[in-house]
């Protein structure tokens, strides 16, 4: 596996791609950036602020903004955040700067991991409370619906089990990226 590489992780909210990255990072011996909590940190605001004060298409201007920023530095394990490759400017600079990581996770896992988690601003209602368990089902069927064809562009999709937990999909990630290194090379 090259190094030098950039490893940048996709997928839904609450697919686990901070936790997986912040552990396949350790693993690798490279930085671990979170897209989402850079620009918090670099904004001064929690996205559901953020969300609050620009909506939705200011906070996508940021994520381009501040993934622009992140890519200078090499090598490294990014999480984007989950709508992030909605837009091509993202889709085009992760392609160009490493390996995109499609983290997979069930529907079902994704709304029981979602259902009580007040930090994302696209599951609340229009009154900002969270949605009830039905309408969350819906609006997570909705999001991944538009999304997935998103994800499954990236040049790994890891099918997560409902069981393992983070250390297990960075395991498989690594073991992932060396299987195809060592195809590539031979």
């Amino acid at each position: 596996m090259n190094q030098k590489e950039v490893i940048v992780l996709t997928g839904f909210m609450g697919s686990g791609k901070s936790a997986v990255g912040r552990t396949l990072a350790g693993k690798l011996g490279k930085p671990f950036r979170d897209l989402d909590n850079e620009i918090e940190k670099g904004e001064h605001l929690s996205i559901p602020e953020i969300f609050t004060v620009g909506g939705e298409p200011h906070f996508r201007k940021l994520e381009l903004q501040y993934l622009k920023g992140l890519l200078t530095e090499r090598p490294m394990v990014i999480a984007l955040g989950g709508g992030a490759l909605q837009q091509e400017a993202v889709r085009a600079l992760v392609k160009q700067a490493g390996v995109l990581v499609y983290l997979n996770v069930p529907e079902e896992v994704l709304v029981q991991r979602l259902k009580n988690d007040k930090k994302r601003p696209l599951i609340r209602d229009k009154h900002g409370h969270l949605l009830s368990e039905a309408a969350l089902r819906e609006k997570v069927s909705t999001l991944l619906d538009q999304r997935k064809p998103l994800y499954r562009n990236a040049d790994y999709q890891i099918n997560v089990k409902p069981e393992w937990e983070k250390h297990e999909t960075a395991n498989e990630i690594i073991r992932v990226l060396k299987k195809h290194a060592s195809a590539s090379t031979s």
